[in-house]
């Protein structure tokens, strides 16, 4: 969610304490989970207070982001979907069903589509697929690492050719998929790593995304491949 964030607010070149607010408004929003999660599958006597405790963590954490884009709520309520695919997901899915995580993802990148807006006024539907698509792959990585089976691996694969077409299609920057390469080539190869190492890796090739976000934003003559 950071680094997504943190894409948004690159890209644009501009940052305040309008963008930090929203940024921990967004932070109390994400940890409101716990309270949901309590709420749907708690113990009755304590689910009443887990819903309020929920209520109040989303209520509190939206307050700042709904007055930003008060008056341009238009470009936003189609994402709404995100966050109640994810809760349904959550409940009659499971948590780590594919397509829970996938919503998961998807609901935690949309904080770029925030940072975008608060830092710029414009509402960059095509950076939020970007950033999106390129964290999305996460799942595919840890579901091979752990099952290790041809299904899995054969299925990486086509997720990072899919995202590449899309990339194109939608003339965003391709370079900014280079950090997948190593998705590919663990695909490939099933090289031996611990998931704790695996925690770290994705994290660099986060901020190796957001590096190549922002210069391909700010230095399109140098960087953009489309």
């Amino acid at each position: 969610m950071t680094i997504s964030y943190l894409t948004g607010v690159g890209v644009s070149g501009n940052a305040g304490l309008s963008a930090l607010a929203v940024f921990f408004s967004l932070c109390l929003l994400i940890n409101s989970k716990q309270a949901l999660t309590l709420w749907m599958r708690g113990a009755a006597p304590g689910r009443r207070i887990s819903a309020i405790v929920f209520g109040a963590q989303v209520a509190g954490a939206a307050f700042l982001p709904a007055l930003l884009v008060v008056g341009s709520a238009r470009h936003f309520l189609l994402y709404a979907i995100v966050p109640l695919a994810y809760i349904a997901l959550l409940l009659f899915a499971g948590e780590h069903h594919i397509l829970t995580e996938i919503s998961g993802f998807s609901l935690l990148t949309l904080s770029s589509l925030i940072g975008r807006y608060v830092t710029s006024g414009i509402a960059d539907h095509r950076l939020y697929a970007a950033v999106a698509l390129f964290f999305i792959a996460g799942v595919f990585k840890v579901r091979v690492q752990l099952r290790k089976d041809l299904r899995h691996r054969a299925g990486m694969i086509i997720y990072l050719a899919v995202a590449t077409l899309i990339y194109s299609w939608m003339k965003l920057p391709l370079i900014a998929l280079l950090p997948l390469a190593e998705n590919l080539f663990f695909s490939l190869a099933l090289y031996r790593v611990s998931l704790r190492t695996t925690g770290w890796i994705e994290v660099a090739k986060g901020l190796i995304f957001l590096g190549l976000m922002v210069s391909s934003y700010t230095r399109p003559p140098l960087f953009l491949i489309a």
